[in-house]
Parts: C-alpha cells; structure tokens; sequence
C-alpha cells in the first residue's frame, strides 16, 4: 500500500489508559467504543485553538497516535511504548500544588484522576502491567472506525507479521517495548525507598522477559534518577518550571545497572531484549558503547528509538557542523551516528521540534514544507557523514515519532493522520539535495533516487531492521 510507515516510537496508550481512571468502571479498560475516552482508538483532533494552545505554551492535549489517526495516516506497524509515569512528573512540591497539578494535566492529557493516583503509587512494575494487560484488552479484536472493521495486532516476531494471513480486515501490527528501566522498581525515594532492591529488579526483568509479548527493546534511562544510569535533560520550558528536573552529568552506569543490562542482553533461552540508548546521558551511554564492544564484540545492534543529531563532531572535539540543529547533549554526536550504522543498528528521528531544530529555527516554522525540511535535514546530515566516511549512507534513519510522548510537535504533522503527506514532501527535498553540488559528490552506493531513499525511512529501514533482529 502507498505511503505506509513503520513508527519505532510512540504512545498510542498514554491518554487512554490515564483516561480510564477516571470512573471506577472503566479503571484500566480499553474501550473497544473509539467514542470513549478510554478507548485507544479514541481520537481527540487538532483545532485551531489547541494549534494555538501548542504554539505558545508547547502542550499537546489532542491525541497523536490514537489508532484512528494512526489508520487513517497509514501507519502498518508501530514500536509502542510502555511508560509508567514516573512520580516527578506529577510531584506536588507546595509552592505549586493546585496549579501545578492542573498545569500537568493539561500537559500530559492524563487526567487528574491519573495523576493522583501516581502520586499515591508505589510501584512501578505493577504499573507497567496493568498497561500492558490494557494492550492486550483489544488485542486482535476488530472495532469499527468510521463505519469499517480495523484492528490491531499484538506480534512475537517480525516472521509472525510477514505469515500473517489477511482477510479483509484492516491491521496494524504492534510490537511492545518500554521507556525507562525504573519500571523494574527503581528510582522510588518519591514513595518511601531511598534504594532499590537489587533482587526484585532483576526479578522483574525475568518477568518481563518471559512475558508472552516481550519487548524488543527498552530505554535505560528515563526523566529522571533510576538509580541505573545518569539520564538527560529533557524538559524545558513551563514544564520544567513546573517539575523542577534535575541531572548529574557526572552520572554513568551504576554497578544495579550493569547488572540490569547484562540481564537484559543475557541471551541463553533466546529472549533478549535489546536496549534503546535515548535518554541516557553522553557519559552513560558511552559506558554503553565499551559494554558492547568489551562483553558482547560489538554484535549488539545500538537503538535510538527516538532522537535527533546535534550537528556536533563528538563530546571531546566539539566542533559544531551545523547551526540549524539543537546541540543540545539529549542529541546525538556524528561519533554515535557512526557507531550504530557500524553496528547495523537503527535512528528514530523525532517528531519534535524542540529536539530537531535549533532556536531560532523553530520560530519560522509553519506548515508541512518547512516541517518537512527540518526532518530531511536530519536524514540528509546523516547520510552526508555516513558517505564521507564510505559507509552506506542510507539505511539507518527511520522514523520514531514520539507521539503522545508530550512533545512539542512539528506544525502540519501534528498527529499520525498527516503522515501519509510526508513523504511527497520529503522527495522533494530529497531530489534538491541529489541535483546539489553535494549530492553529486556522493558514493556510487549511496547514489538512490530520491523515491528509493523516502521508501527507505518510511517503512525499509525499520523492516530489514525488524526482520533482523525481532525474532
């Protein structure tokens, strides 16, 4: 089918499944009446005032990836993650607590009766189930959107989608993963633990790798302290006015961490799950990087579910290629490129213009043609350097939107439903660059029509990757 995607990264169950608590009968239920809050097909749309709402204050209350939207833009196969709330986010410190939880409401689009309920949690990985058993609800069940049967498919292995006999019925096919290692019961001083228990982590991580829909991936780090590995600054803006986040650059992997991945990489019984370096701090993930060339040989694939580059050479020769991207250290260094195309891994470039795009760039924003160009030029930097160095330029760039990941999202892709628009833009952009002086300098390998590299990011990257290493 034309302009399908793969999304290596997004939330379709963040709004809904916060929605449930809203009333004791529909706690932790998905609706299979897309009408109802709780229902993950349940759609909220973009409207001129929360287009306005976004523009000044960068929240995103309508729903991005809600399988209605996700449907009708196309999308075939989506990365969802799982995200147990973590307590900061929704911490009343007493200078803003009535404000502040209405603020984090508006936010996240949660509900208050969400919020106060991870205020009085005191566990996460129970958590963590009750929003995977919220997937598992609906799972393979057809539901009616606009006066047709569609459904969604919960799948083990990338086999399991190309075996898949079709009758008729619309789906989209959902692999799991999950966002933060703190889901194990870690980074818990909000309710009462000032340490974690060795033991029960790695118990839940055996749990979680025995799970009937194991997750292909997980996120080391999250928002804040795991007591695993130092995190990134990620919030700015009123929401880090509000939450108050804080880091330790100086923070790499703890002695719990290590053991943590090497529960997670260990690999005997053939259920390895694989780690998403986003999040991590730049001293923490380079601790990664000497993990898996040291213990592993370098046969570990490395993951950026969702990402952007900073334009920046490496942490130690800082050099800044370009202006137009944000350097910010959350972003990633020309090294790092180097690193996962060398380990035949994957980028998910993000959907966020806080993440791709300096400042002063964000500012002239407005419409699909220029939203557009900021995510070409990710693709394009990338390709620039991979073929510099005489490595195929083309084959790890993806896309990983982080929809409904509270994020600032790009004007004219606003949620799933604009994605079929995006690659007739990006052709465009992709044909200016191969007619420029650089684009002819490139590698005869790496010399694709500009169809051939669009269909590459959209859906052929992330499928050979799939194909490769989700079994």
């Amino acid at each position: 089918m034309k302009n399908v995607y793969i999304d290596l990264h997004c939330h379709p169950s963040l709004k809904p499944f916060g929605r449930s608590f809203d009333q004791k009968s529909t706690k932790k239920r998905n609706s299979p009446n897309r009408m109802r809050r709780n229902s993950i097909y349940h759609r909220k749309g973009v409207n001129p005032v929360s287009k306005k709402i976004n523009n000044l204050l960068t929240l995103t209350k309508f729903t991005q990836s809600d399988l209605t939207s996700v449907y009708g833009g196309k999308g075939r196969i989506l990365v969802i993650s799982l995200y147990p709330m973590e307590k900061q986010m929704v911490h009343d410190t007493g200078d803003v607590k009535f404000i502040g939880r209405l603020f984090r409401n508006l936010a996240t689009g949660i509900g208050i009766d969400r919020i106060r309920h991870i205020q009085k949690m005191t566990d996460y990985f129970e958590d963590l189930n009750n929003e995977y058993e919220f997937y598992k609800e609906l799972d393979n069940k057809p539901v009616t959107v606009h006066g047709k049967k569609v459904r969604y498919k919960m799948v083990k292995s990338y086999q399991e989608i190309e075996q898949w006999k079709a009758d008729g019925i619309p789906t989209i096919f959902m692999i799991t993963s999950i966002e933060g290692c703190h889901v194990f019961n870690s980074g818990l001083v909000l309710a009462g633990r000032p340490k974690a228990d060795e033991k029960e982590v790695l118990e839940n991580i055996k749990i979680v790798k025995n799970w009937t829909f194991r997750p292909f991936f997980v996120g080391l780090a999250h928002h804040f302290d795991n007591e695993l590995c130092g995190h990134e600054k990620s919030m700015g803006g009123l929401v880090d006015a509000i939450i108050k986040q804080k880091v330790d650059n100086s923070q790499g992997i703890t002695s719990l961490g290590k053991k943590a991945l090497s529960a997670l990489l260990d690999n005997n019984k053939k259920n390895r799950i694989l780690i998403d370096v986003k999040h991590m701090n730049v001293k923490s993930r380079y601790e990664y990087y000497e993990i898996v060339k040291s213990e592993y040989a370098s046969k570990i694939p490395l993951i950026v579910s969702h990402g952007a580059v900073n334009g920046r050479n490496n942490p130690i020769d800082n050099n800044r290629v370009d202006t137009d991207f944000n350097d910010a250290t959350i972003n990633f260094y020309d090294d790092e490129i180097f690193r996962i195309a060398r380990s035949q891994g994957i980028f998910g470039i993000q959907l966020d213009e806080r993440r791709i795009a300096h400042k002063k760039v964000m500012g002239l924003l407005a419409g699909r043609n220029k939203s557009s160009k900021l995510i070409w030029k990710q693709i394009e930097h990338m390709a620039k350097y991979l073929n510099l160095l005489k490595m195929e330029a083309w084959n790890i760039q993806c896309l990983g939107t982080d929809f409904d990941g509270i994020i600032d999202p790009l004007p004219g892709f606003w949620a799933a439903k604009d994605l079929d628009k995006l690659p007739k833009f990006l052709v465009k952009h992709a044909n200016d660059f191969l007619k420029s002086p650089e684009g002819k300098k490139l590698e005869p390998k790496n010399r694709l029509s500009a169809k051939e590299i669009v269909d590459k990011f959209m859906f052929g990257n992330a499928r050979d990757f799939l194909k490769a290493h989700f079994r």
